[in-house]
């Protein structure tokens, strides 16, 4: 099959079916980055996991840093405490979500005040029914959301990116650079 789309018939489309079609289109989320692999968490979560029954179509969407700063503008304070451990960290474990002296009370608490209300507010801001921010690790014990929207929650908190670790291992990166080309 063939399908023919113009550059006008491409600007008519909305934001959200134009970065699909990209994706599609280049193997990747129409921004040069690569999408993530079987490997990569990218399933959305299982109906015993929080966030409840996803159907097939839905899809682990990486969001930009304005939809990120959109998505927290209206949520919950306790919600956009919680994505800052998305943020900071990717992966969160369940067991650090709910229970005595965690943000949750149980899992129908998590599901309802937190996965839902954010996958809700998402769809919102991106435009797409079948969105959704978190998918869960093969053990099912930890959920979390794609890196592009982990970089892009920190942005949108003022959460500085954290350093890179690089092959030097702690030493200082112009000295080991001068003693490598001393060498």
């Amino acid at each position: 099959m063939e399908l023919v789309i113009n550059a006008e018939d491409f600007r008519r489309l909305s934001p959200a079916t134009r970065k699909e079609l990209l994706a599609l289109l280049m193997g990747g989320e129409g921004d040069g980055e690569a999408m993530p692999g079987p490997d990569d968490y990218d399933t959305p979560l299982p109906p015993e996991m929080p966030g409840g029954a996803v159907s097939a179509g839905k899809r682990v969407f990486p969001i930009n840093p304005t939809q990120a700063a959109e998505l927290l503008s209206n949520l919950a304070e306790k919600s956009r405490q919680t994505l800052r451990l998305f943020a900071v960290g990717e992966r969160v474990a369940v067991d650090e979500l709910i229970g005595e002296g965690r943000p949750y009370k149980d899992m129908n608490d998590l599901k309802r005040s937190f996965v839902g209300a954010v996958n809700r507010r998402l769809r919102t801001v991106v435009g797409d029914r079948s969105a959704v921010l978190f998918s869960s690790d093969r053990d099912r014990q930890r959920i979390r959301v794609l890196p592009l929207t982990a970089s892009a929650l920190r942005q949108a908190l003022g959460i500085p990116e954290p350093e890179m670790d690089d092959v030097f291992d702690g030493m200082d990166f112009d000295a080991a650079l001068d003693e490598e080309q001393e060498g």
